[in-house]
């Protein structure tokens, strides 16, 4: 049921208030004030949606209740139709100086009353729907601009971060310092090549990271799946999860921006290495297959699952369960995925695990060398 809108009938002669509600109260709420006084004080209340308002009152005549109104930043917008038998030229200038919207002459014609009205009523909520669409343009774009800020200063923040990551491959020449003697040097090799990966990785997603940004970087080629996914060994050992893989060795090419992707990959390992923590067995399969114009490869693990209420959310920008986490992961991910015209879809059960599916684009023959970028 529509609510009905409210007028405030501001006269000092009951017989002209009696008329008016008559003509208007099948069809509005009426609320009556005898004076200006009255009328402020009933506004401390209840705040119309138009008043027709007489010029000829004792005390504050029409005029100066009407400009006092205007100056009331809750009922400024509320249009007055002045109802007054005052018919000059001058003194409906004089009304609309003020800030009326129409004159309504004594005695009233019923169909006129109710078509003034329902003309500014019409035109009010016309003018509230447009201020409202303003608000929320304006709400949007101080959002969008906080978002460009936010992303010139992440796209900042990854390239100083890119610059130490460099700095740090310096301790790819430590070996050589140790004497050849050393009975650990084959061990200290091994982590520090390990080392130097983490860190060539690293770099990889801050490019990665401020290409996504600025759509600026790497730009996209064809390349096959296999070293896109080789991170995943190195954080499988960090997290010391058991990697179960199923990667067939002929796979169709796929063009994208390798950084991006392998953050997805990335991305998503971490979260599954996350999920079963606490597991007995610290379990996750990694599968890659295809079709005849699609690529696919999930990741799946064996931790508790996904509540089904939190499943719907869990791609939403902010949105976490984590108490260290921004939630920006997963959101992020997807939108990578779907900037390469890929997908990135969920299946979880509580208390069986959660996978997740990336698709991108196959490429046809993508095995021939002419369609290789350099």
């Amino acid at each position: 049921m529509v609510e009905k809108k409210r007028i405030l009938i501001i006269d000092d002669s009951p017989s002209n208030i009696n008329i008016l509600n008559e003509i208007l109260s099948p069809d509005y709420l009426i609320s009556i004030a005898t004076n200006g006084e009255k009328a402020f004080a009933l506004l401390e209340h209840t705040i119309p949606d138009l008043i027709l308002l007489d010029i000829m009152m004792p005390g504050m005549d029409g005029y100066e209740v009407c400009s006092q109104f205007k100056k009331m930043p809750q009922i400024s917008n509320v249009p007055i139709i002045f109802v007054t038998a005052k018919v000059a030229i001058e003194d409906e200038a004089h009304g609309f100086n003020v800030g009326a919207v129409d004159y309504i002459t004594k005695p009233v014609s019923p169909p006129i009353v109710r078509a003034r009205v329902k003309t500014q009523l019409l035109i009010k909520e016309q003018q509230d729907q447009l201020r409202g669409s303003v608000s929320l343009l304006q709400h949007k774009a101080e959002i969008l601009q906080h978002k460009a800020e936010l992303g010139m200063l992440a796209a900042g923040l990854a390239h100083d971060i890119n610059n130490i990551l460099f700095a740090a491959m310096m301790v790819e020449g430590a070996p050589s310092l140790l004497p050849d003697d050393f009975e650990e040097k084959a061990l200290v090799e091994k982590y520090i090549e390990d080392v130097v990966d983490a860190l060539v990785m690293g770099q990889d997603i801050c490019k990665g990271f401020t290409s996504y940004l600025n759509d600026i970087g790497e730009a996209p080629k064809v390349q096959p799946l296999a070293p896109l996914l080789a991170p995943i060994d190195m954080f499988s050992k960090t997290y010391r999860v058991k990697l179960y893989s199923d990667i067939p060795p002929t796979l169709p090419y796929i063009r994208c921006k390798g950084a991006q992707i392998k953050r997805v990959i990335v991305n998503l390992f971490i979260n599954a290495c996350q999920a079963v923590d606490r597991q007995k067995e610290k379990k996750i399969t990694l599968r890659a297959w295809s079709n005849k114009d699609q690529l696919f490869f999930s990741i799946q693990d064996n931790g508790p699952g996904i509540p089904k209420d939190i499943l719907p959310l869990i791609f939403n920008e902010h949105y976490t369960t984590r108490k260290d986490g921004n939630g920006l992961g997963l959101s992020m991910a997807k939108k990578i995925m779907e900037a390469h015209d890929g997908t990135l879809e969920c299946f979880s059960d509580p208390g069986d695990g959660t996978l997740f599916i990336c698709s991108l684009p196959a490429l046809k023959d993508s095995l021939n060398e002419d369609n290789m970028d350099v």
